[in-house]
């Protein structure tokens, strides 16, 4: 029998403990041997349990999981940097196998743990740290293993895109739909790491160790959230033909050089991202050998998380049982990425201009003052004296453009109103 330490049993320790009982014949027959939880971590020993967890021993110690003989893998689901940590660098040192779904831990502290697990010859897996029940990393490692992957454009937080799908589909304003989400269970009480790009940031710097094999920080990664953008910004968007997103990219170009960013982008209705709706996450791939796939489904929640960290756990059995250590990932060399300054896009541009004569030349002629040309252009009257202009531009690098608005944010006769990257940052939208 294969015993598991838990570390951790609020809703996804729970999903984990579900996915074991209901699967267990399945999971016995794949393993060859059952597996089951033997002990887990929890704050508060006096909180009542369902009977379904009856046969689990609880603690508060964490040391009766690490200092226990019979248990042979660790899954961490404690959630933040700290005492998560700690603990799963404890558990590699008492050669634990790990399994974990901590975005933070792993983007934060990679090197450090793989090179314990590399020491230790025990195996730290973390599928379920990006894109939830989605099995992108084993995909990435594994399936597109003989390809060089090109590009990665992902959907990763689930709260956001709900949002962006309320405001879109149910004409709601930010803030109505930030609080239906917070309701439904899909955002935080406090939803900064979600809306602000940080939750993405942290699982695009993990794709990038595992699909592009570099290493990166969180500093090098320039992310952006969804506070700016409104319902305006997305029926505009409508009108060309687009829809907005949380987008995650990393993508190596030509010259072999990188770009990690996350921010708002407009993407074609007809390309497969823009249907992505709600919570679910996606991940587009671009590979040398295969070419473009798409991975999506549910990006968090107790069952979905649940499968993927099962998934470790039933391929952990295997590396071990058959001597081989397939998660343990060899070193990654640094690289310095692209600034998001030096990068070309397409824009979309909203203006709020005076309804005169001349106001669209002097708006043509500043932004072709930073040569920035205009792809689709759209003017609608307003109310009042005010007209409202959509832009979309060409490529441009992205210093220029910031030049361009600088110059147009200096005239009494135009507001802008938003400025949001079109498509992938490079040649596909």
């Amino acid at each position: 029998m294969v015993q598991i330490g838990l570390l951790g049993f609020g809703n996804v320790g729970e999903g984990v403990h579900e996915i074991l009982v209901k699967n267990a014949v399945r999971i016995q027959e794949r393993c060859g041997q059952p597996v089951r939880i033997k002990t887990a971590l929890v704050r508060d020993l006096s909180k009542p349990r369902s009977s379904a967890s009856q046969g689990i021993s609880f603690t508060t110690n964490p040391d009766d999981i690490l200092n226990d003989p019979d248990i042979s893998i660790v899954v961490e689901v404690l959630g933040g940097e700290n005492p998560a940590y700690s603990l799963i660098s404890r558990a590699l040192k008492f050669k634990k196998h790990v399994v974990t779904a901590n975005k933070e831990v792993i983007a934060k502290h990679k090197e450090t743990l793989f090179s314990l697990a590399r020491d230790h010859q025990v195996c730290l897996s973390f599928e379920a740290a990006v894109g939830g029940g989605i099995p992108i990393i084993r995909s990435l490692k594994v399936g597109l293993a003989p390809n060089e992957i090109e590009g990665i454009y992902g959907i990763l937080n689930g709260t956001t895109n709900f949002i962006l799908s309320r405001i879109e589909n149910d004409k709601q304003e930010f803030n109505v739909a930030l609080a239906k989400a917070q309701e439904l269970g899909f955002a935080e009480a406090d939803p900064y790491m979600d809306v602000s790009g940080l939750d993405t940031a942290y699982k695009l710097v993990i794709l990038a160790y595992v699909g592009f094999k570099v290493n990166i920080t969180l500093d090098q990664v320039a992310y952006e959230g969804i506070t700016s953008i409104s319902r305006t910004d997305i029926e505009s968007a409508n009108q060309l033909g687009y829809t907005i997103k949380l987008l995650a990219i990393g993508r190596r170009d030509n010259a072999g050089n990188h770009v990690f960013k996350v921010h708002p982008t407009l993407i074609l209705k007809s390309h497969p991202l823009a249907s992505i709706q709600n919570e679910l996450n996606a991940v587009f791939v671009r590979a040398n050998g295969l070419g473009e796939c798409l991975f999506s489904g549910p990006g968090a929640g107790p069952l979905p998380t649940g499968s993927a960290i099962v998934s470790d756990v039933i391929d952990t059995i295997f590396d071990f049982g058959c001597h081989s250590r397939r998660h343990v990932e060899p070193p990654a060399k640094s690289v310095v990425p692209l600034q998001s300054a030096t990068t070309e896009s397409q824009f979309f541009i909203r203006l709020t201009v005076a309804d005169s004569v001349g106001v669209l030349e002097t708006v043509t002629r500043l932004l072709g003052k930073h040569n920035i040309s205009i792809a689709n252009l759209i003017q609608q009257k307003n109310h009042k004296d005010t007209a409202t202009i959509l832009i979309i531009t060409h490529h441009i690098v992205e210093s220029e453009m910031r030049a361009g608005i600088s110059e147009l944010e200096k005239e009494t006769c135009l507001k802008v109103d938003s400025v949001i990257r079109v498509g992938f940052s490079d040649s596909i939208e």
